[in-house]
């Protein structure tokens, strides 16, 4: 497996190759007053020192050097990104932050330094420093996409929400199409969790309603509405939109069931269980809830629990005996109980969620990554119940 030195060691091929293509460029003069043949040498020796491992050399030799053309600036810009992608910002930052100001640097070339600058800093979490580099690049020029789609990551790491509901206007008025529906629907979902936890439903339900115009049947928006009802006391509608949700999407019944047994009644529950318990995905969503949440104590999802146990070998082994269905009914929830106390105690370890993207694990559903920052990507941890993907 290529280690860290292989792909420096790459890297710097690459930049030897864009160096030779420099050394064309300055010429093949003896003469050491010639600027070219001056930054030629310094050059060399700012590679020599990155070779015998010698950065601070190199970054000291990079800084010092006189006036360079583009493609010395895109060299000097490569080899502080290697840096940065090593995890050594603190290098990265002094040879970006000189070529910043260096006199006589052209709009463009300044542009440039400028970007890599703010890459250093949103690198290092100094989200403060890098947004003010962005801004400024956002006015105009080739950076100004790249930089308004920083700000909005910036906008998600401080959950500053209705700035990036902005962002995200400024990137469609450039070019229709640059955002993707989910992740705007997502930005008002937020507002209207906020609006929701002050009280302020109006609000909240106006938020709801630019979300789904954004991304009609949005799941997310459903449960908001579900749960705005059940604030106010409106148990029918919340009963409503939380069915809705099992019935559209059942692997989410982990989350949804302890807010249905909250809301619906009692007559209604065993019905709708068994309509979604047809699929896979529905029972396993159940018996998630049951092991999860010790208060859940309705028999048909106790019962949906030991119909999972009886599928699954392991669990099975779990019980002992097993959980017949001939068993007498004491026997039977004897049996479910041990299974459910065991599995509980492996909910409780905080890996109860995990990111079908990049495997991160958390203890609660979170509607964006907080590992690869991707949107929708959370699921339950489907290991709990020893078998098949997330759900």
């Amino acid at each position: 497996m290529p280690t860290e030195s292989t792909f420096l060691f790459a890297g710097l091929l690459f930049l030897a190759a864009a160096l030779g293509y420099v050394f064309a460029r300055y010429g093949d003069s003896d003469d050491e007053d010639d600027p070219g043949e001056s930054a030629r040498a310094n050059f060399v020796r700012g590679f020599r020192h990155l070779l015998d491992e010698e950065p601070d050399q190199a970054v000291e030799v990079f800084t010092n050097s006189g006036d360079i053309n583009e493609e010395g600036l895109d060299t000097q810009i490569a080899v502080g990104g290697l840096f940065r992608r090593r995890g050594e910002v603190d290098r990265a930052i002094r040879m970006h932050q000189n070529l910043l100001d260096r006199p006589g640097v052209s709009r463009s070339q300044r542009d440039k330094a400028r970007f890599a600058l703010a890459e250093d800093y949103f690198s290092a979490g100094l989200f403060d420093r890098a947004e003010d580099l962005y801004l400024q690049l956002r006015e105009a020029g080739e950076y100004r996409v790249a930089a308004i789609r920083r700000l909005l990551r910036i906008c998600e790491v401080t959950a500053e929400w209705d700035r990036a509901v902005d962002f995200c206007g400024e990137l469609l008025r450039i070019e229709s199409g640059s955002v993707v529906p989910a992740q705007l629907a997502h930005y008002y979902c937020e507002l209207a969790e906020h609006a929701r936890e002050k009280g302020e439903w109006h609000e909240a339900y106006r938020l709801v309603e630019q979300a789904e115009v954004v991304e009609p049947g949005k799941l997310r928006c459903t449960l908001i509405r579900g749960d705005l009802a059940a604030d106010q006391g409106q148990a029918a509608a919340a009963a409503a939109a939380y069915a809705e949700i099992a019935r559209a999407f059942p692997a989410m019944l982990g989350d949804v069931l302890p807010r249905l047994l909250r809301t619906i009644p009692e007559s209604g529950l065993e019905p709708l269980l068994n309509e979604v318990t047809d699929t896979p995905e529905g029972l396993r969503g159940i018996a998630l809830a049951v092991i999860r949440d010790p208060r859940i104590v309705h028999p048909a999802a106790i019962d949906c629990l030991g119909r999972f146990i009886e599928q699954q070998p392991i669990l099975r082994d779990l019980a002992g005996a097993g959980v017949p269905v001939s068993a007498s009914p004491d026997a039977r929830r004897e049996a479910i109980g041990r299974v459910r106390k065991a599995l509980h105690q492996l909910a409780r370890s905080g890996t109860s969620y995990q990111c079908a993207d990049c495997g991160y694990y958390s203890s609660s559903l979170q509607w964006q990554c907080p590992g690869c920052r991707a949107w929708d990507t959370v699921r339950a941890a489907d290991r709990l119940l020893f078998k098949g993907s997330p759900v």
